[in-house]
């Protein structure tokens, strides 16, 4: 019963391995070839950058675009944020600058924060248009921030 049941399974078995073998699967893979699905952040990088460079976008230099950066603000500098910018007030106070009628993304609460409006420590903000919005600190204030921004003193 045992040499029936084994070999019930290996007829199972057989074919799918053998199809697996035919078709590549189960062949060693060259190291940083195509089949090869370990990348380093450099390889991904640059392809990122071709095909960035290939739409007349602007490409990633470095792993900087994807973390977040401590930003000191003193009172009277805005923080003017690119698009896509993430934006966390840390310490301090500051209120948001919105040329126009759509605010900034208040991840945190669900809401638009307006222009004027008091910036939350600790809410998640996400800058939808590089159209002049941004951060005015009142106060020597404190952010983390990841993507691009210019900082404006008066």
């Amino acid at each position: 019963m045992k040499i029936r049941k084994n070999l019930y399974i290996a007829g199972l078995c057989g074919p799918l391995v053998f199809g697996a073998l035919s078709h590549g699967f189960l062949q060693a893979s060259e190291p940083g070839g195509a089949n090869d699905p370990l990348v380093t952040q450099s390889y991904v990088h640059q392809l990122v950058n071709q095909t960035l460079g290939a739409l007349g976008q602007v490409g990633i230099g470095t792993a900087e675009a994807f973390i977040f950066q401590p930003i000191q603000l003193q009172a009277g500098q805005t923080l003017l944020a690119h698009e896509g910018t993430e934006i966390i007030l840390r310490a301090g106070q500051a209120v948001a600058v919105v040329p126009g009628d759509v605010g900034i993304v208040n991840i945190t609460s669900g809401v638009d924060v307006l222009n004027g409006a008091v910036i939350q420590t600790n809410h998640f903000l996400i800058i939808p248009r590089e159209d002049g919005r941004g951060i005015l600190a009142l106060t020597t204030a404190y952010f983390m921030v990841k993507g691009g921004f210019s900082i404006i003193t008066p």
